[in-house]
């Protein structure tokens, strides 16, 4: 039982202390580099379409081609900070599934007799993490796709890019939950112990 609430609070904590703050760093990050990006594009776009006078062009024939090219280099700098924004949702989204796999496993080999002792509390921390690691894959998703279907210089494609990185509210509110669980945790924990406690001078 010990194993189990010691996973459990181990889980919340990493949600607290890494989750949390990476995530934020992500959006912070994210919302930038991609408006950054949107930016360029549209701007690339502008260079192409823009009406420059005919002895400008003829003193500068490559003007169009060379400003694109440097706006291109520049978007791909965004697209580079992107993919490795993704890279670690990743890790976090996968760590935290992996954190949650061996809390259902620990559940299912737990008695009978300590599935009652538990109650709803630790169901209800459990189903907690659960939409913590629903909401961050989720996410996880929106961006890879995003990503994934962007269209080279497309406005539209670019502007998707930006807005991948939007949560729900109800999704943020889930993961900002993590301290009242982890007290909440602990002081299952503190019950649990105290209970064995009587339960040996009782014996």
């Amino acid at each position: 039982m010990y194993e189990l609430l010691n996973d459990i609070l181990q889980c919340i904590e990493f949600v607290s202390r890494s989750v949390l703050p990476n995530l934020a760093e992500i959006e912070e990050t994210w919302g930038r580099c991609s408006q950054l990006y949107a930016g360029f594009v549209e701007k690339i776009n502008v260079a192409w379409r823009a009406p420059l006078d005919t002895d400008f062009l003829e003193e500068f024939p490559d003007i169009r081609i060379k400003v694109a090219k440097k706006l291109e280099r520049l978007g791909n700098d965004q697209l580079s900070v992107l993919r490795l924004l993704i890279g670690r949702m990743s890790n976090i989204n996968e760590c935290l599934k992996i954190k949650l796999d061996r809390i259902n496993n620990r559940l299912e080999q737990i008695s009978f007799e300590e599935h009652n002792e538990l109650k709803h509390s630790v169901p209800e921390h459990v189903m907690w993490i659960e939409d913590c690691w629903t909401c961050l894959h989720c996410l996880y998703m929106q961006l890879d796709f995003a990503m994934m279907s962007l269209i080279v210089l497309d406005e539209e494609s670019a502007s998707n890019l930006v807005k991948a990185i939007r949560q729900d509210e109800k999704g943020k509110s889930t993961i900002r939950k993590s301290q009242m669980y982890m007290q909440s945790c602990l002081s299952l924990i503190k019950f649990i112990s105290n209970k064995t406690k009587i339960k040996q001078l009782c014996i």
